[in-house]
């Protein structure tokens, strides 16, 4: 039997797709998850293949997180890995952000993290086999730069929410395990001019950037090996460094 993984943030062709490609082709089943882009997440899904499906839900909202994962149980049985994808990331100057635009960043990235790992993580106690789950963070927590507070303070709690999550779910059933990534530049944004492009290039000591493979390999690490849990690892090429 196949292990079922969800991946909420997936419903374009970037971080998420190429995640549940690199699963697939490690045999697992994939959800594919978005709020915005259903139509984009479907044909992705499709794009995939018969390991891959989608599923639409907010995950800011209990009841639509929920209903995910009894959709997700009702057509494959389980759920075995959760990898949390689903952020919002948008640069505010100091002197306009506003508390709306703060409580947004902090719903999705903060809240929406907790949500999936909850309600996913409770499918997994009553699973013998438990399960992973995977939290998504970001390595410039410990080295902000200008325009994100919102953002920041909306990741930065994710490592203490991790360790947490891995503690009370593990005390549930000592088959769950709960670990965080901090990603750098796994992949650029499409529109990061060539110019930005060069200067992150230059302030990384090694010369891996926009490359969403080594991510994709540490989550695999994470879903598989049964000895790691409440721990996080960055994947920024020692950009935290520099």
């Amino acid at each position: 039997m196949r292990k079922v993984i969800l991946i909420t943030g997936s419903s374009r062709r970037r971080v998420g797709f190429h995640l549940a490609r690199h699963l697939i082709d490690s045999g697992y089943q994939v959800v594919l998850h978005g709020r915005k882009n259903v139509e984009l997440g479907e044909q992705l899904a499709e794009e995939l293949g018969d390991l891959a499906t989608f599923e639409e839900a907010d995950v800011t909202c209990e009841e639509q997180v929920a209903e995910l994962v009894a959709r997700i149980v009702k057509r494959f049985g389980q759920i075995d890995g959760l990898v949390t994808l689903a952020s919002v990331w948008k640069p505010t100057p100091l002197a306009e952000l506003s508390a709306v635009q703060i409580q947004k960043q902090f719903m999705v990235n903060a809240l929406g993290t907790v949500l999936c790992a909850q309600k996913v993580g409770m499918q997994m106690v009553k699973q013998g086999s438990g399960g992973a789950i995977v939290t998504v963070g970001d390595w410039a927590v410990d080295r902000p730069y200008p325009e994100y507070i919102g953002y920041f303070l909306s990741k930065g709690g994710l490592e203490t929410a991790t360790k947490a999550l891995a503690v009370e779910l593990a005390a549930l059933n000592e088959n769950i395990r709960v670990n965080c990534i901090h990603p750098g530049n796994i992949l650029f944004p499409d529109e990061l001019s060539p110019e930005h492009r060069s200067e992150i290039q230059a302030m990384t000591p090694i010369d891996c950037v926009d490359d969403p493979e080594p991510f994709c390999q540490a989550v695999s690490f994470f879903l598989e090996n049964r000895m790691v849990t409440g721990t996080s690892i960055k994947i920024d090429s020692g950009r935290s460094l520099a």
